[in-house]
């Protein structure tokens, strides 16, 4: 995954910054996870849901979807971030030497109802910066940029760490995938 990215300009004059997928085209991820669950996640040691720069959440089949972000500069010194998502598969998994400094942590089943993506936008450039899994009883796992370059924060209903993401959720729009 790339850190920074190249900007597309938007007819308005927005700089945009899209959501970056490796393995998996954007559109298809919804369809991906839908009706999967979520059994477990993993981040590097010392990382945590405030601030983590590798994070994944694993599905019952076996594969995961790893989320990091790219930082972007938009406006003189002004950085922003925009959400990288690597679709990585069960064999692959397996067979990736970066889960020897991730710590897995098993949750219970977290049902995958609807998926859409976060959107921040202003008039200088609108950012595609994070996404939120809907799960059973009005639950949702977030993740979005964070406030340091390059890390993703994540909200999950099972923990009460800070969430603190790079653009207020409640600032944000929510798109379908």
């Amino acid at each position: 995954m790339k850190p920074f990215i190249t900007l597309d300009i938007s007819a308005t004059g927005q700089k945009v910054l899209r959501l970056q997928c490796e393995n998996i085209e954007t559109e298809n991820i919804s369809k991906y996870v839908q009706d999967l669950s979520v059994v477990a996640y993993s981040m590097p040691t010392g990382h945590s849901f405030q601030a983590a720069w590798i994070f994944r959440l694993i599905f019952s089949n076996g594969a995961s979807l790893e989320f990091s972000s790219a930082c972007t500069m938009v406006v003189g010194w002004q950085e922003a971030g925009s959400l990288n998502i690597q679709l990585i598969d069960q064999e692959a998994n397996e067979k990736l030497a970066i889960d020897a400094v991730l710590v897995r942590v098993e949750i219970p089943p977290f049902r995958v109802t609807s998926l859409v993506k976060l959107v921040y936008e202003d008039k200088n450039f609108r950012s595609e910066c994070g996404i939120a899994i809907g799960g059973g009883n009005e639950e949702e796992i977030v993740v979005a940029t964070g406030i340091s370059p390059g890390s993703v924060s994540i909200s999950v209903p099972f923990s009460t760490s800070p969430f603190e993401p790079e653009f207020s959720v409640s600032e944000c729009s929510r798109e379908l995938l």
